[in-house]
């Protein structure tokens, strides 16, 4: 009987990656693959942990009388607007005119019945720059995203008009709608 002697072999079959014998009478296959990930802009409503369907209430408080402006600075969980998106992503928060007007121009309205009370929201600590959603007699926020972990979070400045006769006591209340674009 005639031996033949082990002979270690390589040949590349089209598809089917690299086949050797290693002497041992078993082949091994080898295939190199590639592992990657994209990245795209995105952003979550919320600090993720928290409820997102809703930021909370800017709450003015109680009022006998408004002989003068009261402002109130949203805090997490009352009014601010909390995001976490992707570092460098550029979007834009609007707020829309709320349930009672369609143009901000004027001011908003919190109603009871068919009484009301005018109010505004504001983008910068100045009470200057009212924040609408570019249909609405103002602006949205433009900015890229710059935090590189966690959330951000983005004040709103809130301001209850002064009024001469007061209208009569209840809960005036309206509801207004981020939408953030990127």
């Amino acid at each position: 009987m005639l031996r033949r002697p082990l002979v270690a072999s390589l040949a590349l079959l089209p598809g089917l990656g690299c086949f050797a014998d290693t002497g041992l009478n078993e082949l091994q296959i080898t295939q190199l693959f590639e592992i990657k990930a994209a990245v795209t802009a995105g952003c979550i409503l919320g600090s993720g942990s928290s409820d997102v369907t809703t930021y909370g209430s800017i709450n003015f408080g109680q009022v006998s009388t408004l002989p003068s402006d009261v402002t109130r600075v949203s805090t997490v969980g009352n009014g601010s607007i909390q995001l976490q998106c992707t570092p460098g992503t550029s979007l834009s928060i609007a707020l829309n005119a709320g349930l009672n007007t369609a143009s901000v121009t004027g001011g908003r309205y919190m109603i009871k019945g068919a009484e009301t009370l005018r109010y505004q929201l504001y983008k910068d600590a100045g009470y200057s720059a009212v924040w609408g959603d570019g249909s609405n007699g103002a602006t949205a926020m433009s900015l890229t995203y710059s935090a590189t972990s966690g959330t951000q979070s983005y004040p709103v400045y809130a301001r209850l008009f002064a009024v001469a006769t007061m209208p009569s006591a209840g809960i005036y209340n309206d509801t207004v709608t981020v939408t953030v674009t990127y």
